[in-house]
């Protein structure tokens, strides 16, 4: 008999076994695996278009604009229509829009084309999130979130990697073809998803819908507290990415492919911290979680001694405690304390405010920690203080205080829903044998 912990983790996995929840996983599977072809593809074709890095890097940077742009306001849309329709749309509306790129011949019509597709990204993701929860309604939730960034993480690891092979073997501009047409199988397969229809109609303008998705996040003190919390840390954690790669290259002299390395230590850490939590969900607050997450990042701090290739790797596995320490709780929050005619809005003013904030921090700490200034080790180490220090912030303001009220009351609701089955069963067990 395998240990119970061994038995928790495999029953995390069993969620699958629901057609709906797999068919959600399969399409994440193949749609992430096309984005990073299109990541590769994009670079590399404007480099060839451009002989820019500079171009390059600003070609990247343009698809991240919509986030925090459009982001909040494409919750609405995820809360006015069927959620799966607006999937499987935005799927095939950027399969045209990346099919169209290998017919470009100037880095503006690239550029244009990828912020074009970039869009419709913070426009899936609410309805995804909102639809997940759905799907995978109640105790199922944390499980299927936690198989989702399990791979997830595991195709950032092996993304770059297929990405660049794809490349190679198709060439850069006939790469995108490839994408294109992870987009359309994604979407056939979310075919495999009940339509539920949609949320509550509303009279009320995209404005005042904005504005309730706003008062949403900031009236429900556990979810104001993870959004706070997931903002603070991504602040720190996006200077650190962006100051990274030079230190491996700059300050230690190692290959820049290893930064991949690097990356791909903190997937595991966001892997295995995404299991444990999954597997004592039901029987454990989740407020351990959230504290290991800032210490996560703070784990960044100790980049200030210049630690060697080596010594970075616990630093790494660390800091890749703080995603699944504090997004998959936030994740699992929100709809278990909003009523799911709101929950599009609210993720999308959780995660504009995210990818707000890691914009700021790869932005902000990356000038701080040019060679001139604090340096890329001393940059890190502060952007790691930071993002800790506003997470630490964001707890210490009452936040600690909402998340356990909230943890005691999830966890005394399963107590008592175990308790009423057990006497259910009890007294099914006890009429039957009266009638026998």
């Amino acid at each position: 008999m395998p240990p119970r912990s061994v038995q928790r983790t495999a029953e995390i996995f069993r969620v699958l076994k629901d057609p709906e929840i797999r068919a959600l996983w399969l399409s994440d599977w193949i749609s992430d695996a096309g984005s990073f072809v299109t990541f590769i593809a994009l670079a590399v074709y404007v480099n060839k278009l451009t002989g820019s890095a500079t171009a390059v890097g600003l070609a990247l940077a343009l698809r991240s604009v919509p986030w925090f742009t459009i982001g909040p306001f494409a919750g609405v849309v995820a809360d006015r229509l069927d959620r799966r329709a607006v999937m499987v749309s935005t799927h095939l509306i950027r399969a045209v829009l990346v099919g169209c790129l290998p017919f470009t011949h100037a880095a503006w019509q690239a550029y244009v084309l990828s912020v074009s597709s970039a869009v419709f990204a913070p426009i899936f993701r609410p309805a995804r999130s909102a639809l997940l929860a759905q799907v995978a309604a109640g105790e199922r939730l944390v499980p299927a979130v936690a198989v989702t960034e399990t791979t997830h993480q595991l195709l950032h690891s092996v993304g770059p990697a297929f990405g660049g092979l794809i490349v190679l073997i198709f060439g850069a501009r006939n790469a995108f073809f490839v994408d294109a047409a992870s987009f359309v199988i994604a979407a056939a397969v979310l075919q495999n998803v009940r339509p539920r229809g949609r949320p509550v109609a509303t009279t009320q303008s995209a404005v005042q819908d904005l504005r309730e998705g706003f008062r949403a996040v900031a009236g429900m003190p556990a979810v104001r507290t993870y959004a706070a919390l997931n903002a603070g840390l991504a602040l720190g954690f996006g200077g650190i990415i962006a100051l990274l790669v030079t230190y491996l290259r700059d300050t230690l002299g190692r290959p820049g492919g290893e930064y991949g390395v690097v990356l791909s230590v903190m997937g595991l850490g966001t892997v295995l911290t995404s299991v444990a939590i999954a597997a004592t969900d039901n029987h454990h607050a989740r407020t351990p979680w959230v504290l290991a997450s800032v210490a996560g990042v703070g784990a960044f701090t100790l980049a200030w001694f210049e630690p060697s290739f080596l010594m970075l790797m616990p630093i790494a596995f660390a800091a890749g405690l703080a995603d699944a320490g504090a997004g998959i709780p936030m994740t699992a929050t929100l709809p278990e304390t909003l009523p799911d005619a709101l929950r599009g809005r609210a993720y999308g003013v959780v995660m504009a405010l995210y990818e707000l904030t890691s914009a700021v921090g790869s932005l902000g700490f990356a000038w701080l920690g040019e060679a001139g200034r604090l340096g890329p080790a001393r940059g890190m180490a502060a952007a790691a203080a930071t993002g800790a220090a506003l997470g630490g912030m964001a707890l210490l303001a009452g936040g600690a205080r909402a998340i356990r009220s909230h943890e005691r009351d999830r966890l005394a609701a399963i107590s008592d829903s175990a308790r009423g089955s057990a006497g259910g069963g009890g007294a099914a067990s006890a009429t039957s044998g009266e009638a026998g």
